[in-house]
């Protein structure tokens, strides 16, 4: 019997000596700092002082004088809306906070390394935790940082508002922020790490944004004096971001009896939320962190060139993969035709069958905006609201011409000319649009708004995709000329929304006034649709014939 024993004894003892020759993290770490220790230093030194000059020039003198009027109480005619506020407007903000993390996470996350990074140390033999801990607790720091200087102004403008001392205010003000920053970062690192989380979240952002604008709309229905106070109660103790609002609501004078229970849960909750992050750092997988760090360079670039769509393609590459459902099966199935000239319109329906949640957003951008249109009387800044809803309602079913004015390959099978497809592709969304406007119409105020959606419809569609059909950004509107330097950027997203300016203006402008009857006004529109249409049309021939 004790033979054995000495022989596993011998086992473990070669297999940890194997283990610390196969580690090599110790020397990598050595000579990354050998090789780039004091750039990294310099670097960090340069951009510490960058953000110590502008928080200090910016931030620092809001707060200063704001500190220095606290006693005076120049906010205290508002305090009594303010209080109505606090309690559903806390809850939304820190809710979403945490889904702003969250979601980031499906296509960046709290750890990204830079590519170089990525592609190199991963491939070698070192721990992976050891070397993705640094980023994680750089992500945190930024977190908590941002936290800690929001906190302290929100106390600042609570005490300006006379709901309490500065004191006990700064505390849970910032202690709050702290706790559901950090929070945050390790939710998001979790979900980093787990595909299944991310399918969670990615399923859940339906209700998770009807839940935040309905707190939204708590907030603003409280601001006006109806506030319902079983669901503030509730809302306080439904999850982290209710008990992270209750210390600040009893420093600020509201009710809030059991607040230590709700912050030692908060605190407790992040402290568990985040050893678990840090212990499941290694089981990131190297081909996700790949993809974020690509999709980080992507974004960076189509930020420095002032081009919306190149960061959504970016963050769209970066997100997992989902297996077809079965809504994707039975769309999948809709009977082809024979003929290859309808096929455009086929392709299109099949899409939306397959992303219902795209179809059922533009819906409830259709119902906004018919809400709009019948609220306020057709006036002219309720119409640009409702032209607004509008078009976003339309964007989100043109994503399939989007993608052939990305690559125009796509419709390289099409028998007819690559411009005829712009008509095409105004088919399905105009037929869904208008079908849902007209249900609208019966909804919110009849006839009016039923003028208002067949005008507004074919105008936003062809807009939509005069922005489809966009080619890449001119360097001469970021560059052109020393006197315009600094307005590139904003002269380049303004060329970008060329489109939807011009939609919504007309829109607005057609629709927006009372002169005229309202079939007259709709056929007006209707000459608009068709100008876009042939913008358009002749965008995408450009695409193919510059």
């Amino acid at each position: 019997m004790s033979g054995p024993a000495p022989a596993r004894s011998r086992e473990r003892s070669r297999g940890r000596a194997a283990g610390s020759v196969g580690d090599r993290t110790a020397d990598v770490r050595a000579w990354l700092g050998a090789r780039r220790g004091a750039e990294r230093r310099r670097r960090f030194a340069s951009r510490l002082y960058t953000a110590v000059v502008l928080l200090g020039g910016w931030y620092g003198l809001f707060l200063a004088g704001l500190l220095a009027q606290v006693r005076s109480r120049p906010f205290a005619a508002h305090a009594a809306v303010t209080e109505a506020v606090l309690p559903a407007g806390l809850a939304a903000a820190a809710a979403a906070a945490l889904w702003a993390a969250v979601r980031d996470a499906l296509w960046r996350g709290p750890v990204t390394p830079p590519a170089p990074d990525v592609d190199w140390l991963l491939a070698l033999p070192v721990r992976r935790r050891t070397v993705l801990l640094p980023w994680f607790a750089l992500s945190a720091g930024i977190w908590a940082a941002a936290a800690l200087l929001l906190g302290t102004a929100g106390a600042a403008l609570l005490a300006a508002a006379g709901l309490g001392a500065l004191g006990p205010l700064t505390a849970a003000c910032a202690g709050g922020a702290l706790c559901t920053a950090l929070l945050a970062v390790a939710s998001a690192a979790l979900v980093q790490g787990s595909r299944r989380a991310a399918g969670a979240v990615h399923r859940a952002a339906p209700w998770a944004v009807t839940a935040l604008a309905l707190a939204g709309a708590q907030a603003v229905a409280a601001a006006r004096g109806s506030r319902a106070r079983w669901l503030e109660t509730a809302e306080m103790w439904s999850g982290p971001w209710g008990w992270a609002a209750q210390p600040v609501l009893a420093a600020a004078g509201g009710h809030a009896p059991l607040w230590p229970v709700a912050a030692l849960l908060t605190a407790s909750v992040t402290a568990v939320t985040l050893g678990l992050a840090v212990r499941r750092l290694d089981g990131i997988p190297a081909g996700t962190l790949r993809a974020r760090a690509r999709a980080a360079d992507g974004v960076l670039a189509g930020v420095l060139a002032s081009d919306p769509r190149v960061v959504r393609l970016a963050t769209a590459r970066a997100r997992e993969p989902r297996g077809r459902g079965r809504t994707a099966r039975w769309a999948g199935g809709l009977t082809a035709p024979r003929s290859p000239r309808p096929l455009m319109v086929w392709r299109d329906a099949v899409a939306l069958l397959a992303a219902p949640r795209r179809t059922a957003s533009a819906v409830a951008l259709l119902l906004l905006a018919a809400a709009a249109a019948a609220t306020a009387g057709g006036g002219p800044l309720a119409t640009a609201a409702a032209a607004l809803a509008a078009h976003g309602a339309a964007a989100r079913l043109l994503e399939t011409a989007r993608l052939d004015g990305d690559d125009p390959r796509r419709a390289a099978w099409s028998p007819r000319p690559f411009e005829w497809t712009v008509t095409a592709h105004a088919v399905v969304p105009t037929a869904v649009l208008t079908a849902a406007g007209a249900g609208a119409a019966l909804l919110t105020g009849g006839r009016p708004v039923l003028f208002f959606l067949l005008g507004a419809v074919p105008v936003t569609v062809a807009a939509a995709l005069v922005s489809a059909y966009r080619p890449p950004t001119r360097t001469a509107l970021l560059y052109g000329s020393p006197a315009l330097a600094g307005a590139g950027p904003a002269l380049a997203l303004l060329w970008h929304a060329a489109g939807p300016l011009a939609g919504v203006t007309a829109v607005t402008v057609l629709l927006g006034g009372t002169g005229g009857p309202p079939g007259v006004r709709t056929a007006a529109c209707w000459a608009v649709s068709a100008v876009l249409l042939l913008w358009a049309r002749r965008r995408a021939r450009a695409l193919v014939r510059p």
